[in-house]
Formats: structure tokens, sequence, C-alpha cells
């Protein structure tokens, strides 16, 4: 359609009427993606402060986080340069790529794209008449355009890959576009455009992240997801009577990252505690077990082990 609308310009030699499709510059793009940074570590680490006001803690627990969600990291003098201080030089492609990974996108050059400002629209104030007629072609053109691409409904159902039990909506977390969406009782259902492809980042606090590309040729989809085995393991033993403490001791000691900090939510309290991995198997090994009932609410890989946690202690009704 945009190359249409060239034709009309350059075929309309007297029109002056330009359409400008603008990216977000990386310029622009870097502020954005400092902002979306400070979103995720406000959630992954619970930092609500403003880059300048970091402390030496704060770098290394961000550097750690992305090393683990990365599998890289930026150096403490890095992070002066570029967040504790104003500078107007950009940091190198790759580090780009890398904070962008951080926040969820694929790049760099996708977080651009996907956070494109509106393109605006020059015009000369000759022509009236002639530019108001292109201005009515063109919303014709559009509108005719919106019809062709009608969106389909598709019913997504998630299912358990070893047990087949179709899960619910509170057992999952969603990422993508979800404002064409809606939970039934059968499964999520999703608006999608015709001939188009859609995606979408599926994960919980018992189940393995798994992305998926969806099309409207299918009115029904049925994704599987992996159990997180090390989250199973730890709401078993929270349940469990403790037959054989140095075995216990041994599982957890393997499963937990040494630099771990494992947060129990009081949401009583409004609050919440930091345990340390010690202190963690201690409470869940011991005969009288003080975490019963756990209730894992997000947790993170480091090397295969169990690098952040979050959990909620159930208590039974009375």
């Amino acid at each position: 359609m945009y190359y249409l609308l060239q034709s009309i310009y350059k075929a309309n030699i007297n029109v002056y009427y330009t359409f400008e499709p603008m990216s977000l510059s990386p310029k622009e793009g870097f502020p954005l993606l400092k902002q979306k940074i400070r979103e995720q570590v406000e959630k992954s680490l619970l930092i609500r402060k403003e880059f300048k006001d970091w402390s030496i803690q704060d770098i290394q627990d961000f550097q750690s986080d992305l090393e683990a969600t990365c599998k890289s990291s930026v150096s403490e003098k890095w992070f002066y340069l570029h967040f504790k201080k104003e500078n107007d030089k950009l940091p190198r492609v790759d580090v780009l790529n890398l904070l962008a990974n951080y926040c969820g996108y694929k790049n760099w050059e996708v977080f651009l794209f996907e956070n494109d400002l509106p393109s605006p629209i020059k015009k000369s104030k000759k022509n009236t008449p002639l530019l108001l007629a292109i201005g009515i072609f063109i919303l014709v053109l559009t509108i005719l355009f919106n019809y062709d691409f009608k969106k389909k409904k598709v019913i997504i159902i998630f299912k358990d890959a070893y047990t087949q039990r179709v899960l619910k909506a509170n057992e999952l977390k969603l990422q993508g576009s979800l404002e064409n969406s809606n939970w039934q009782d059968s499964g999520l259902g999703r608006s999608i455009a015709n001939n188009k492809m859609d995606s979408l980042i599926i994960s919980g606090p018992y189940y393995k992240e798994t992305r998926m590309l969806m099309e409207s040729s299918n009115d029904t989809l049925i994704v599987k997801l992996l159990p997180d085995d090390y989250a199973l393991m730890l709401n078993y033993f929270s349940r469990a009577d403790v037959n054989n403490i140095e075995k216990r001791e041994r599982q957890l000691d393997q499963a937990i990252h040494e630099e771990a900090r494992i947060f129990q939510v009081y949401e009583e309290f409004e609050g919440l505690e930091l345990l340390n991995k010690t202190e963690f198997i201690e409470r869940l090994i011991l005969p009288v077990n003080f975490l019963r009932n756990l209730e894992i609410l997000d947790i993170q890989y480091k090397d295969e082990q169990i690098y952040r946690l979050r959990f909620r202690q159930n208590h039974p009704r009375k």
C-alpha cells in the first residue's frame, strides 16, 4: 500500500505531498530501553530506584541477573558510563542486543521496530482540493485493505506434556500482545488476522518457557508444556513427611545455586523475607517443617540450578 501511494505521488508532480515512514531512531530508543530495563529489574530484583541512585550491590545483582537470563553481562565501569551518568554516545550494538534480549526482545533491531513512533505526514498548502481528493482515496484504500484482513478466532488449549491435564489461566504466564485474547472454559481465545503469523511466550511457576508461532489457518491449537522438575520437587518436599533428611538435603543442595536469592512473600503483611540457600534448605527439611504447602510464584535458573526463587506459604484454613 505504501508503494501504491508513492506512485500516486510521483504521477502528480504538481502535488507537494510526502509520506515519511519513521522508525524509532537509536538515540530515541536507548532511553526507552533503559526505562524497560528499570521495569524488568523492579520485577525480578525489587530495585525501585533511579539508575543514578543504585548502590554497588544493586549493580552486582543486576549483573548476575543479566548473566543468568542472557548468558552474558556488562562491567561495572560500563554501567557507570551509560546508566549512572548522562552520555550521548550509544553503547556497542552487541551490548544493545544483550540488553534488548534481557527485556524480552530478540535483539536491538526488533526492539526499535516494535517500539516505532507514529509516521508524520507533511504537506504543502498548494493544490488543496486535489490533496483532499487524494486523502479520501487513501482513506477508501485503507478501509478496503483492513477489510481483506479480517481476524479469525483461534482457541489455544494448554496441556501438561506428561499428564495431558488441561492447564488453567492461573497456572500460566503469557507474554506477547494479549489485547485480542480472552480466557474461556476450553482455553485461550485469540483473534489472529487472516494469512498472518502471531507469536506467544508461555511459562509458569511449574512449567518451562515455551515460544510458539500461531497461524489463523487452524481453529484450535494444542500446546503441550514441559513441567519444571525442580519446582515440582520443592512443591512435593513442602507437603510430604521427611523420611531421609540427609538424602533430601543432598538433593536440595544440588538443585539450588550457591548465590541463590530466595524471597518468601507475606501477603498478609505486604512484605517479604530474603533467605539464602542454607536458611531455605534448613527450614524445608527440619522435622518440624517451617515451610509447608509452598506455592511458587516465580523461579529463575543459572547454570541449571535455581538462582532466583519467590514463593508464599499457603496456610490451611481453620
